[in-house]
């Protein structure tokens, strides 16, 4: 589990094509009596999840399904979803631990310094000399800035996401070019 008690985002295959999903979150327990869930996003700024209509749930098996929002509200760390047909704690139950995502037509544009984190994913990260590191594995939330854990070369950097090492994140191109701050690269 990452930092904060939240989970690494991760993923051994490309990025999504523009129309697949993209994971927002996941259901960590259940709030209250009535069915209501707490998911844990992967990104606590956002607003996505309190906006969207439905969320297609992912089961550990990789199986899915498709569930119209009722309601949506933040509460603390979390988004409490309140989904059609999910009315008791025994529902609920089955649901703690799916992932939570949503059709990528539906969710805003990144922004112009943000990516979704499964669009970096997979992208080759380099130093400003031009030396390669490795590929994006997965990335953690942490409460302060989310990192990126980059594997090969025979090892593995943790990589900050943070404006004074990131000097370029091009997600069409595949490629973050990072400055090594001194002790970033060191075994």
């Amino acid at each position: 589990m990452g930092s904060a008690g939240r989970p690494p985002v991760s993923a051994d295959r490309p990025p999504p094509p523009p129309g697949s999903l993209v994971e927002l979150g996941r259901i960590v327990n259940r709030h209250g009596i009535r069915g209501e869930l707490r998911c844990l996003s992967h990104n606590p700024d956002s607003t996505a999840l309190v906006r969207l209509d439905s969320v297609q749930l992912v089961y550990p098996d990789e199986s899915s399904k498709m569930f119209h929002v009722v309601a949506a509200r933040p509460h603390k760390q979390f988004v409490l979803l309140q989904l059609e047909g999910v009315t008791t704690v025994d529902d609920a139950d089955t649901l703690v631990g799916c992932r939570v995502a949503a059709p990528r037509a539906v969710l805003p544009p990144a922004g112009p310094s943000a990516a979704y984190h499964i669009d970096l994913v997979g992208c080759a990260v380099r130093t400003t000399g031009g030396a390669l590191l490795g590929t994006v594995c997965e990335l953690i939330v942490t409460g302060s800035n989310d990192v990126c854990v980059v594997r090969g070369t025979g090892r593995e950097y943790l990589i900050p996401m943070i404006a004074d090492v990131i000097v370029l994140l091009d997600t069409t191109e595949r490629t973050i070019v990072v400055h090594p701050l001194p002790g970033l690269l060191d075994p």
